[in-house]
């Protein structure tokens, strides 16, 4: 193919939520009319989002934490509101979140709104529920979790290990991993409901207290694909995978990671059967952890320093067919690199790859996507929609084909 092609369920969910933009947007001019800042709307917590009573934000305050359905004695009742949070909110006119008539209240808007006479929002004392949620997406759809379209073939049978990575509850069909601004865990499996729509699983919360997560199948010997996650103390902790979507209790890998510039899993680059671990430095200096097949990794070697100029890692598995796992890297000008493996825990000579590759979207590597056994690689576009990169099995990639994703606020949502 020559470009792109959207498929059709994202296609559709993009339509509806521009439609329920347009439609917000057509009910209020997003705020450009609300009045000056007083102190009264200042009664409202930092970190909150409040409703009033009264107009001008006076009167009798409630802080809405959570979506209401309904608002009990508070339907009918708002006349003004102000979000001081870093969530997102839309407030209606009907019960359980229904009908065309709403406003859409955006992050810390500061200028709050009155909704009282000679307001041009048509909402004073009419505003019957409210839904509040992380993202933009979330309040539109009802759903935390992103949208994506996968493959509907499974992998081949009888992959070799290189290729057998992405698939957390063993289906055969790549997952995603989607963690939110919130801090909340999703697993996304790859298989879809009977409707069609991306079945999420919450995994836990808490999440935003790492700042880093890796996964490559199989670390401990169990089957089941496994994550390692390094929290802000930069103490790297192993998450084993239950073969469900999500993990058993969790075991300390040790501290002092926070010395790693990045950190990211790479299958099994030693060629002794585990898969390993590799992290640039601050200095610029990558290192193989070799793991040994329970979880941990044995006594680090130097791969080679002047990888500070890189920006982005990945383990897309083996991207030539020589049976060895491969790492790609981004350096800061846009240019992507495959490092094939030498099954010594070191690479050969690097290849550079087609396309741009923008410096602040992420790199994303979740094993075989579209069904043909081959480790892909995505990457946003337009800062909302999840591409694959098809590898050739050359060492190439082909053109982005497959439309995986639509998410309207991709800043505060990481995908794994």
């Amino acid at each position: 193919m020559n470009g792109p092609r959207a498929m059709t369920r994202s296609s559709g969910i993009r339509r509806a939520l521009a439609a329920a933009v347009t439609t917000a947007a057509a009910l209020a001019t997003m705020l450009t009319s609300a009045p000056t800042a007083s102190a009264d709307e200042y009664r409202c917590p930092a970190g909150s989002f409040c409703v009033f009573r009264d107009p001008g934000f006076g009167g009798q305050m409630k802080i809405v934490s959570t979506s209401q359905p309904s608002l009990g004695t508070w339907n009918n009742a708002i006349s003004s509101y102000f979000n001081r949070s870093d969530k997102w909110a839309i407030v209606y006119l009907d019960a359980d979140y229904s009908g065309e008539r709403r406003l859409t209240v955006g992050p810390h808007q500061y200028a709050g709104a009155d909704l009282g006479p000679g307001s041009s929002y048509g909402a004073d004392n009419a505003i019957s529920s409210i839904r509040v949620g992380g993202t933009q997406w979330e309040v539109e759809t009802g759903q935390a979790w992103i949208d994506w379209d996968t493959a509907t073939t499974p992998r081949p049978d009888g992959l070799p290990a290189q290729s057998r990575f992405g698939d957390l509850d063993n289906d055969g069909v790549a997952d995603l991993l989607e963690r939110g601004g919130d801090g909340r865990l999703w697993f996304l499996d790859g298989v879809r409901d009977a409707e069609g729509r991306t079945k999420g699983a919450l995994v836990g919360g808490g999440w935003n207290a790492m700042n880093a997560l890796v996964r490559h199948g199989d670390h401990d010997g169990d089957g089941n694909e496994d994550v390692y996650a390094r929290d802000r103390a930069g103490v790297l902790w192993f998450y084993p995978g239950n073969g469900k979507g999500w993990f058993k209790p969790r075991l300390r890998i040790g501290g002092g990671w926070n010395a790693m510039k990045e950190i990211e899993a790479v299958g099994d680059i030693t060629g002794d059967g585990r898969r390993d671990l590799v992290a640039r430095d601050t200095a610029g200096v990558l290192w193989t952890y070799p793991g040994n097949g329970r979880g941990r990794f044995g006594s680090r070697t130097k791969v080679g320093g002047g990888w500070g100029v890189m920006n982005a890692l990945a383990a897309p598995g083996d991207m030539n067919r020589d049976g060895r796992s491969d790492l790609v890297a981004r350096d800061g000008s846009r240019a992507l690199w495959l490092y094939p493996g030498n099954g010594r825990g070191a690479f050969g000579a690097r290849i550079r790859l087609p396309y741009a590759w923008p410096s602040g979207t992420p790199l994303l590597a979740t094993g075989d996507v579209t069904g043909d056994g081959l480790g892909d690689i995505m990457r946003t576009i337009e800062g909302s929609s999840l591409y694959v990169y098809e590898n050739d099995g050359a060492g190439g990639l082909g053109a982005p084909t497959f439309e995986t994703g639509y998410d309207t606020t991709a800043p505060s949502v990481h995908t794994f």
